[in-house]
């Protein structure tokens, strides 16, 4: 019996461990935002269109990449998505996404209203495989561009790469 408890002890404590590494991720990836991040509304796209949702793309360079801040390097951005909703107690979520390159542009998809709740979003968004600069430098670099399309719920955020 005293060898169980160890057992669902030791489980347990690796466990936790493992939440607690998690969150030390999303604490750095939260710092790099408010030390160097850039901020893009994405609600200013599509003016004119009805939002539920106040979403913002928090954007910092990829920490995979092997380029300096200053540099025009051939440096990919990591993106963080919030959102919240527009109530007296908004609520709120963050998402890493999948996507990285350089944001080019936002466009909302209207969404039936019938069918459609106050406090959801889709819209997809436009990136390039590398940033201008770095193509300029390096013309072997592929001028690709990608879209991505988001739905935005308070249950979650679905991220699906649509094909060229």
């Amino acid at each position: 019996m005293k060898l169980i408890n160890q057992f669902l002890l030791g489980s347990f404590l690796l466990y936790v461990n493992g939440f607690c590494l998690a969150n030390e991720l999303d604490k750095q990836t939260l710092q790099n935002n408010l030390a160097y991040g850039t901020v893009i509304e994405l609600n200013q796209y599509g003016p004119g269109q009805e939002k539920g949702l106040l979403l913002r793309l928090f954007s910092t360079r990829d920490q995979n990449e092997e380029c300096g801040l200053e540099t025009s390097g051939v440096c990919k951005n990591q993106y963080l998505l919030t959102s919240s909703t527009f109530d007296e107690m908004p609520e709120t979520q963050a998402h890493s996404l999948r996507a990285k390159g350089e944001f080019v542009k936002a466009k909302w998809i209207n969404q039936n209203s019938d069918l459609a709740g106050p406090d959801q979003a889709e819209l997809t968004l436009t990136f390039r495989e590398y940033s201008r600069s770095a193509t300029r430098t390096n013309n072997k670099l592929a001028r690709k561009f990608f879209r991505v399309k988001l739905k935005v719920t308070q249950d979650g955020i679905e991220e699906t790469r649509l094909p060229n």
